[in-house]
């Protein structure tokens, strides 16, 4: 069986929780429909909280100002090995304006994710997320870590000194994969038959999945 999983930004989320799962105040709704061509088109409806603010916790570059809890872009994606496993691949994700810069990867697994500081004060990354839990510590601008991520499924980033920032690195074993666009929708090409699953998260910790049949263009 295929799936189509969504993975949902972080809106409304205080932070990093291993605590139960509950049904959100703001729920998002995912409509997928089959289209010509072996794709698939659809388009994803978020009720966003209002946006919030969180202090640095660090006394450099932002201290003592409140920053916007930082985004992340939605993912729609396909789960499963798909015509074989996709090589992994070298990426990067930079810490940049008290901002992880992509907000989100959608990477091979076995990938290897360089985190490099190019902010004048200290940045961490750390994840608490099932699929792989690290802490790579404070380091100073100019210095970078690297994380092989060996495992599918979404892992959720943070900053232990900026509450403020989020990413996540989506770790997949297939290229079928789309980011939502300002207005929703999303287009997967190339997408080939079979009984497909596409997913909402509540609150960014648990994941629904609704079936959906698609039969891709012979011609």
């Amino acid at each position: 069986m295929l799936l189509v999983s969504l993975f949902a930004a972080f809106l409304g989320l205080s932070g990093p929780s291993s605590g139960p799962a509950v049904a959100p105040s703001h729920p998002i709704h995912v409509h997928a429909v089959p289209a010509p061509a072996g794709r698939i088109d659809g388009k994803v409806i978020i009720k966003e909280k209002p946006a919030r603010r969180v202090p640095s916790r660090y006394p450099g570059g932002t201290a003592g100002s409140a920053r916007p809890v930082q985004k992340v872009p939605t993912v729609v994606y396909l789960e499963g090995r798909i015509g074989g496993t996709a090589a992994p691949v070298q990426a990067e994700m930079a810490q940049q304006d008290t901002s992880f810069v992509p907000g989100v990867l959608v990477v091979p697994v076995g990938t290897e994710v360089r985190f490099a500081n190019r902010d004048p004060f200290f940045h961490n990354v750390f994840s608490y997320s099932t699929t792989q839990r690290f802490d790579l510590g404070r380091y100073p601008r100019g210095e970078a870590k690297t994380v092989r991520f060996a495992e599918t499924g979404v892992v959720k980033i943070y900053c232990e000194v900026h509450e403020s920032m989020r990413s996540a690195v989506i770790v997949t074993e297939n290229p079928f994969h789309a980011v939502v666009g300002p207005d929703g929708s999303f287009v997967i090409e190339g997408v080939p038959a079979g009984r497909l699953c596409h997913a909402a998260p509540f609150q960014g910790r648990q994941v629904r999945r609704h079936l959906l049949d698609h039969e891709a263009d012979d011609g």
